[in-house]
């Protein structure tokens, strides 16, 4: 049988514990929220670019203009109806053949100040024939 002195200096431990594994808790979940904004963040950005290298390289062909079409144009297009920015775009190209390469800049999500951590992702798409990728 425990005496009243030995109980007494146990009082409230299970307080300090609780409180601990709560803010444990807390911050793991805060983690994993970053994480995984971040991880979408970077398949929004290779989809955006994805896209944009598609349209671009779809307007190139329609217009006939292979060196010259506004393939770079309608990638900055899309790029901005989807909430990216197109940071390079570059057309290599024959009087045949081209392939058309573009750069997207997403903002990182969730917005969160923490230093050292990302405040953009890049994802660089490329668009043309098959038989050149």
């Amino acid at each position: 049988m425990r005496t009243a002195r030995a109980a007494s200096g146990q009082r409230g431990s299970g307080t300090v514990l609780m409180a601990g594994t709560a803010v444990l808790l807390v911050a793991a979940t805060a983690m994993t929220i970053c994480l995984v904004g971040w991880l979408g963040s970077i398949r929004r950005a290779a989809q955006v670019a994805d896209l944009a290298a598609l349209a671009g390289a779809r307007a190139q062909v329609a217009t006939g203009r292979l060196r010259a079409g506004p393939g770079c144009a309608v990638a900055a297009a899309t790029a901005r109806a989807n909430h990216a920015e197109m940071t390079s775009c570059s057309v290599d190209a024959t009087e045949v053949d081209f392939v058309m390469a573009v750069t997207v800049r997403v903002e990182a999500r969730p917005r969160v100040q923490i230093p050292q951590a990302p405040r953009f992702v890049y994802r660089t798409a490329r668009a043309g024939p098959a038989a050149q990728r």
